[in-house]
């Protein structure tokens, strides 16, 4: 007896990969919708014959924020799970019938940009502007060493065996800032402007 064997067909792929592409499909209709009619944008309502107070009673709003996730280390699934909870409670207000407004970056947490932006600046004044990092200061200032110092102690190791500090798990093989940033592809000459911490914004 002969048996015939043949390739999935053009149609089993389709199947394969229906509910993905329903998704996808349902995707792009929904933000179709949120463009047009500008669901995510808001504006101060504009009527002056009522006072700041009448204003808000009529319309009341909601605003939450989130930082832009700046070069400290590679994106991770926490910032995601973060971003997601403010999006979230945004999507609520709204249905609330609030004006919610979620924009990012507008917050007070500006020091470790200017932490980062200062660690450029002493990195460029120890290493030049092209960040050659001679190899006996490479070997001698180790990041697993620190990270070693770090690790919980005998009587703790029972509930926790964790070596990786969240240093570590930050910056991975990287010790100083300026390998952070190379890992994520950009130029040394580039690198060299994030002295400014208002580029980093």
């Amino acid at each position: 007896m002969t048996q015939i064997t043949s390739d999935p067909s053009a149609a089993d792929a389709a199947k394969k990969f229906a509910k993905r592409d329903a998704l996808v499909a349902n995707e792009k209709l929904w933000q179709k919708e949120w463009e047009e009619r500008k669901v995510f944008e808001t504006d101060m309502p504009d009527d002056t014959s009522m006072t700041i107070e009448e204003l808000h009673k009529k319309h009341p709003k909601w605003m939450g924020t989130f930082p832009f996730p700046y070069m400290n280390g590679t994106l991770h699934l926490g910032h995601a799970f973060s971003v997601s909870k403010v999006e979230f409670a945004a999507g609520w207000e709204r249905l609330k019938g609030k004006r919610a407004l979620f924009s990012f970056g507008f917050h007070v947490t500006g020091m470790p940009i200017k932490a980062s932006a200062d660690k450029i600046v002493r990195e460029i004044e120890m290493f030049g502007p092209d960040f050659a990092v001679p190899e006996e200061a490479d070997a001698a200032d180790d990041l697993g060493d620190k990270v070693a110092d770090m690790t919980v102690s005998d009587a703790a190791a029972q509930n926790f065996r964790g070596k990786k500090s969240k240093v570590a798990a930050k910056f991975g093989m990287h010790k100083y800032q300026f390998q952070v940033m190379q890992s994520q592809g950009m130029s040394n000459a580039e690198i060299a402007k994030f002295v400014d911490a208002n580029y980093w914004l």
